[in-house]
């Protein structure tokens, strides 16, 4: 009788040492497929945080790039005046507008309020601009049509009397794209705050 208490006392020891081994294997696994998912998660939300983060920058940058542009319905008189004679300098390129934009710092605007002697004579004002404070019998002028048509000009103190026909004529709206695609923006408002208007 006592080794058969013996022999079961020994089966039920070594039943309850498999069942705790194979619950520890289970359980190791469980934590092991526990994990992974944890990890997969972060990774996939690590993912998705990045991908809205390059997004946002995304938007920011062409946002940023859109406000980087002149619009004819916004563009204010000096930054007409700056890309005007930017224009002038690059693509009329004669006399007088060849360094109009980049001969001098600063420049002096004038209005002059008969446009009769020239040919194409925009709203009836003429506009003229000068390095500041520089002498020189030239100046670069231009008009500008209700339509938005400039016509650029090269006025001398001796001839300004005459009948004059432009160099060239080009819309402001055609203008304002040359200078946006040349990516010159910033120059442009910054020439415009060194145009000072003169009476």
């Amino acid at each position: 009788m006592k080794q058969i208490k013996w022999v079961l006392l020994t089966i039920v020891v070594l039943c309850l040492f498999i069942c705790s081994y194979f619950a520890g294997k289970v359980f190791k696994q469980s934590s092991i497929q526990t994990e992974q998912v944890s990890s997969k998660k972060i990774a996939k939300n690590k993912d998705r945080v990045s991908e809205s983060s390059s997004q946002t920058k995304s938007v920011a940058s062409s946002s940023s790039k859109s406000e980087e542009k002149l619009d004819y319905e916004t563009i204010t008189p000096m930054q007409t005046a700056a890309a005007i004679a930017y224009y002038g300098q690059h693509k009329v390129g004669k006399t007088i507008w060849k360094d109009v934009f980049d001969g001098a710092d600063d420049l002096d605007i004038y209005q002059n309020d008969n446009a009769d002697g020239l040919n194409v004579k925009g709203r009836g004002n003429s506009w003229m601009l000068h390095p500041s404070q520089e002498g020189g019998s030239h100046m670069a002028t231009y008009t500008v049509g209700a339509d938005g048509e400039v016509a650029f000009y090269d006025i001398s103190a001796v001839n300004k009397d005459d009948d004059k026909d432009p160099y060239a004529t080009v819309n402001l709206r055609d203008i304002i794209n040359y200078v946006n695609d040349q990516g010159a923006v910033d120059q442009i408002k910054d020439k415009a705050q060194h145009i000072h208007l003169q009476q």
